[in-house]
Order: C-alpha cells, then structure tokens, then sequence
C-alpha cells in the first residue's frame, strides 16, 4: 500500500508540474489572469503531492517494508532507526524523490513569497522552475524509481522486481527479503554524510529560484533590478546550503576516508564546488548593478551559468560518468541529464543574448576609475571565473578533450591543483582586503593608502609575532599575510562603524554593534562572512603547509617519540562486533605531550565484510589536531602500525565554516517589516512629502 501511495503522488506531482508550466506561460502570452493563477495553484499543489511521496517512503523505511527495493536496497534489520530515517537519501533513488522534494519546496517558497510583489515575472518564474521540477520527477519516476517492488514468479519460484503488481505474481516471504537485505552504505554511517547531502541538495536546487526570475525577466522584458531584488535573498540561502555542504563533506573526509586531509581535488568535490564560485561572483557583483545599474549583461550570465554548474554537477555526480567515492553508481540517467543541461543552457544564454541584441541591457554609467569598488568587484568576478575555469579543466576538460580527440584519458592529480590555485586565491584575499574601503564611483591611491594604515599595521605585527613563535616559510608568510589583511580590514570596518555610533548617538558598545548590524545586514553580515573565509584560509594555510606525515609500528606497551613535543604508546588491542554487524578493529594509544599524558586515542577499523573503513582517532587543540590511523596489526606478535598526522589549525576551517553560515545569516535576515496598511495610517502628510523627494 505505502508503495502505491507514493507511487500516485508522484506521478500526480508530475501532472500538476507539467500543467503549472503550460498554464503559466500561456496565461502570460495571453495575459488571461486566471491561467496564471491556475498555473501558480498547480505549481504549489507539487509540494504537498512531493511530501506525500517521500513520506511513504520513508514510513517504508522505517517500518521495514523489505518489499519494496529500495528499502531492501539501503536497509537490513540491524540498520539503526536513525539510519534508516537518513537511508531516504542514502542511494540514487530515493535522494532523486529527496531531490524533487526539496526543488518542490524551494519553489513553493518562491511562489508564495513573492507572488504579491514580483506578479508581472511570476509566470515565467514558475514556468522554469516547474520545467526543471518536472524533469527530475520524470526521470525519477521513469528511470530511477524508488518505488518497486520484489515479487515471486508463481511458476518459477524467482524473485523480481516490478512497479507494478504483475500476474501470476505472489509477495515473496518476509524472512527471504530480510535475510538478503543489503544495507546502507558504510561510508554514510557518519554524522557528516548524514548532513552533508540533503545540505548540499538544497544548495543546488536553491540556485533555481535566481535563474528562473532571470529568465523571466529576459522572458518578460522586465530588465529593471526587480528580479535581482526578488532573489537576493533566495541566493544568500542556497549559498549558505552549499557551504555548509562542502563544509560538511569536507569533515566527513576527514573522518572517514583516513588520509588525514578534508580536500582532495576529487572531480566530484570539484563539481560541488563550481557553483559555489559563481554563486560567489553573483552575490557580489548583483551589488554592482542595485547601486550603480552596470554589469547587467554579466550578472545575467553568472545566474545562468551558476544554475549550469549546478546541473552539469548534478550530471557528473549522478550519471556515474566520473568514478569517485562521492559518486552515484552508472545509471541511464546520464544521457537526459546531459541533454536537459545543455538544453536549460543554450535557452539561457539564447534569451540573454536575444536581449542584449536589442539593446534592452546597456549598462546606465560606465567605470571611471580603476580604484573604484566597481572595478575592484569585477576584478574579484574575473578571479572567480579564473578559479571556475581551471578547477573546471584540471577535473573535467582535459579528461574529457583527452578522450574524444587522443584516444586516451588524460587525468591531473592533486599537484595541478596545488600549483594553480594558491596565486588565484591570494588574489582573492586582496581583494576581499581592498575593496570594501574603495568608494563607488571613484577612488584614489592616496585614499585606499590611508584606509588601509591601521589593517596593514595590525598585519605586520602578527605576522612578526607569528615568526617569533612558530616556524615559517616564504609561501606560508605570504599566505598568512594576504588572509590576516583581509581579516583586519573586515574587522577594523566593523570597529569603525561601532566607534561612529558611540560617538554621535552616546550608545554603548555593545549597543552599537546590534544596531550597527540593524541597519546594515547585508554589509556587515557581509563583513562576518568575510572573518569566516578569513579563518577557513588560516586553517588551510596551516593544515596544508605544515601538516607532519609519519608511519610508526609499534610494540605493546613501547612508547615512541613523534617530534621535539609528542609521544605515544601503544596501551591495547581489541576486536568485537558491534549491534550493527560490523566487527571492530580497536587500537588504544596514550598521547604524550613533554613527557606527560594528555588523551587516550583510539583509532579503529570497522570492517562491514565487503568493506571497510578506517576511522580516525583523534586529540584536537586550538593549535593543532593529533591524527591517527590503525594501518595494519599483527595479535600473534602484540605489533600494529599507526599512520600518524599533526594538523596545525585544522579546527580552524570548521570554525570557520560556522562563523561564516553566521554572518551569511545576519546578511539574510528579513527585517521587520511594518505593513503597507499601517504605514499608510501613521503617515503624515508632511512625512509624505519627504519620502517622494
């Protein structure tokens, strides 16, 4: 029953979304109001049907109903319930209804938010984003659909699986399905995984409400900053989501994947990590056009291309085409979701340059001055793109160019990476140090010179402070250098605006903070986002530059010198089976720092029979992380080998990565809003006056 439920929500979610398309945009081309309103009522009636089709699923899941493949497919009777809520998302199948049920969601959002407000780009902003809805919907229900079933051949006496109920077919016996259910995934029994998909989903899907208000308005000729305005804080809210997915993938790998790193290059992290880029350059290049009215041309094509990064991520993780830990297994969705990428693009574009033919896109004022923050913002965008179209070549151009035209499969590793990134981002962080004390409009040297005094000042104290107290290398001075900069000036604006406050409006400080950030989200939210990179860098700096890589093999009870400060020694060996299933590979160390005990570290494997994993023990400081790995053991001999890392300010990049949703937050925030009612009643005339000048 629950997968006939879902099943008939599904495919009526997948009606209702065909429909809102044609009823939206026949609505606008006829101007016939009761169309839209039509199109819009179908277009938030997917959102509940979506509900209704994963929460079968998901009561499937939690009840054990090994009928259903999908359930038998991530699920055995020792899955945990915890587990088996997350299992929704654990496999192809059931994270494409996942999927669609958060598209569904973001789309719902944007209809009913800005429908009163944005009403002459609402059809074509529905009719997009009801076009991509619909898509994954079909090829979920078509290709990939969670909701088969195993049968038994009433003559064979063979289980198969079918969406429908087939003739001559029985329900197989419970305790066969039970005894040959497979389980979820050992690499997704993690806290980090658990999160990081459905973060990273919702970062992805979010990126369509900005790219369908942009189409409408190519659609519409409605090229005014309504639709930038309209999705301002839709594009904060998927960024936040795609951050805290990379960052969360990132721990992750760094728990489980055992190489002592949260970064390695891997083309399907990097296809995670593109739209984030040209999420990045949008958000502060829309900043351009709202206050000066330039750059309309080019933020229509970073919304475009960031909705197009998100696809072909979607594409290279989902169709199996890259081979990675990250990655789905080879499906056939391949081929359709290529050619929905490419179509969704080649539309996106067609209507941008359609427009910009016409001439409906010049720009209202032109740079005059290569310091202003309008040239300095679209240096910052150049960067980015430069930073899109490396990572995009190292991971996917040239395998891809390497392939069809030499007949062979040229891939890059990590070292690419490490040479061509590094210089991009420092410029980044020079940039993200300069441009906020540049004015609009015009800047001089002599200006951003003196802006920058007492920033410059603090940053060549700490680093100074920094060579006194730690070891140092010409790269990691000058990395530690471009991001302190960065994060004094942030620092030093937000001083600025507190000091300002207390001294013309007599606050205390810390009243001026809270009202300094009232006023203003999005510049200081801005500013904390910018503290968050800040910390991330320091934390890459350290963990990459100075990272300490040793392999030691140990006898029971032997103490073993790491550097001038640490020690171990090797206290237990044990071997159990956890409630799960899974037997365990327990080591037991005791950290020694100077001579003295200060953590007991246990790093272990966890062997699942065709798999296992390496799990990290672990002492984390301020300064530094004590990194462990249980690499092979011999009982009969009481010896084991230990992989061993000391990450400096690793901690650095998940604080970071908090401080940084935070100010993002801050940045979003809707501010209270008095309504239009009782503005009205409370206005003077006299006031009226005022706000019409």
């Amino acid at each position: 029953m629950l997968s006939e439920i879902g099943l008939i929500a599904l495919v009526f979610a997948f009606i209702a979304a065909i429909y809102a398309i044609i009823a939206s945009t026949l609505g606008a081309w006829r101007h016939h109001e009761n169309s839209i309103v039509s199109g819009r009522n179908a277009a938030l009636a997917t959102f509940p049907l979506l509900i209704v089709a994963a929460g079968a699923l998901l009561v499937a899941l939690l009840t054990k109903d090994y009928q259903n493949t999908y359930v038998w497919s991530v699920t055995d009777p020792q899955t945990p319930m915890f587990y088996r809520f997350t299992a929704l998302w654990g496999s192809q199948k059931g994270s494409l209804l996942f999927w669609c049920l958060t598209m569904s969601a973001f789309s719902f959002g944007a209809v009913w938010f800005n429908w009163h407000s944005d009403r002459r780009l609402m059809p074509y902003t529905i009719a997009f984003m009801m076009a991509t809805l619909a898509f994954f919907i079909g090829i979920t229900l078509v290709l990939e659909n969670p909701f088969q079933r195993w049968w038994l051949d009433a003559t064979t006496g063979e289980t198969f699986a079918a969406l429908l109920v087939p003739a001559n077919a029985a329900i197989p016996p419970d305790s066969l399905l039970a005894s040959t259910a497979s389980g979820l995934n050992p690499l997704l029994r993690h806290f980090g995984m658990i999160i990081h998909p459905p973060m990273l989903y919702m970062g992805f899907v979010g990126f369509v409400v900005p790219f369908a208000f942009a189409m409408a308005a190519l659609a519409s000729g409605d090229l005014s900053t309504n639709w930038i305005r309209a999705t301002r804080r839709w594009a904060l809210i998927a960024w936040i989501f795609l951050s805290l997915g990379l960052i969360l993938g990132g721990r992750w790998a760094y728990d489980v994947l055992g190489w002592g790193g949260y970064w390695g290059w891997d083309p399907v992290e990097n296809a995670a990590f593109l739209p984030w880029l040209i999420g990045t350059a949008f958000i502060h290049s829309v900043m351009i056009q709202q206050k000066r009215g330039m750059l309309k041309v080019w933020n229509m094509f970073l919304v475009i291309f960031t909705f197009s990064a998100v696809l072909f991520g979607t594409f290279a993780t989902r169709s199996g085409v890259i081979e990675s830990v990250h990655s789905f297994a080879r499906s056939e969705i391949g081929y359709p979701m290529l050619i929905f990428w490419a179509s969704m693009t080649i539309i996106g574009v067609g209507l941008l340059l359609w427009r910009w033919n016409r001439g409906e896109l010049r720009d209202e004022r032109s740079n005059t001055s290569l310091l202003s923050r309008e040239s300095l913002f679209v240096l910052n965008n150049v960067i980015f793109m430069a930073l899109t179209l490396t990572i995009f070549f190292g991971s996917f151009g040239l395998p891809i160019f390497s392939e069809l035209f030499m007949d062979t499969e040229i891939t890059v590793g990590t070292e690419y990476f490490m040479i061509v990134t590094p210089p991009l981002f420092a410029a980044l962080y020079v940039l993200m140090g300069v441009a906020p004390l540049s004015a609009w409009g015009a800047s001089s040297a002599a200006r951003l010179s003196s802006a920058l005094f007492v920033p410059m000042l603090l940053t060549v104290v700490t680093l100074v402070l920094l060579i006194f107290a730690t070891p140092m290398t010409p790269v990691a001075f000058i990395g530690y250098g471009v991001v302190l900069l960065a994060g004094y000036v942030a620092l030093y604006e937000i001083f600025r605006g507190v000091r300002a406050r207390m001294a013309t409006r007599q606050e205390n400080p810390l009243q001026a903070l809270v009202k300094l950030f009232g006023r203003n989200q999005q510049r200081y939210g801005g500013y904390i986002v910018h503290v968050g990179v800040v910390i991330i860098g320091l934390g890459v700096i350290g963990s990459t530059v100075f990272q300490y890589e040793t392999r030691r093999t140990l006898a029971m009870g032997e103490v073993e010198q790491i550097d001038s400060q640490y020690a171990v020694r090797y206290d237990d060996y044990q071997e159990g089976v956890a409630s799960d299933g899974r037997r365990l590979h327990v080591a037991s160390l005791t950290l020694l720092q100077n001579g003295n005990p200060i953590a007991t570290i246990q790093p272990r494997e966890d062997d699942f029979g065709e798999m296992s994993m390496m799990i990290a023990g672990a002492h984390s400081t301020l300064s530094n992380d004590f990194y462990v790995l249980l690499d092979a053991w011999d009982t009969q001999r009481g010896l084991a080998a230990f992989v061993l890392y000391i990450n400096p300010l690793v901690n650095f990049v998940w604080w970071g990565g908090i401080v940084l949703i935070i100010g993002t937050l801050i940045a979003a925030w809707p501010k209270q809003v008095v309504p239009r009612s009782l503005r009205a009643r409370h206005t003077t005339p006299a006031a009226e006056g005022l706000q019409t000048t």
